[in-house]
């Protein structure tokens, strides 16, 4: 990042899902920011690696999303993925955010 960039903050609010490739399980396609806007989880990480904030708020509660290589299911491949740092609770995670 150069010095002296601004850095974006977005908030999540919403998920897209898809069915993965073998059909075993819904995993997150994009996400979608409380102003409305759709954003895949490839762009999301683009963002991320740029020095941008994403978080995810629901229910009052909020944590930070970060990108990792792959979807965590054993048999997926889907590449890049995402997912929120572990805080003790559940409400705010990309898997129970609402779809959107």
């Amino acid at each position: 990042m150069k010095r002296g960039s601004l850095v974006a903050t977005y908030t999540v609010t919403k998920v897209r899902k898809e069915r993965s490739a073998d059909g075993s399980h819904r995993h997150i396609e994009g996400v979608i920011t409380d102003s409305g806007v759709h954003y895949t989880r490839a762009e999301v990480v683009n963002s991320i690696n740029a020095g941008h904030v994403w978080r995810t708020s629901n229910l009052g509660r909020t944590a930070t999303i970060v990108p990792m290589s792959y979807c965590p299911s054993s048999t997926c491949l889907a590449k890049p993925y995402i997912r929120t740092n572990a805080d003790g609770t559940t409400s705010d995670n990309l898997e129970n955010l609402p779809e959107g």
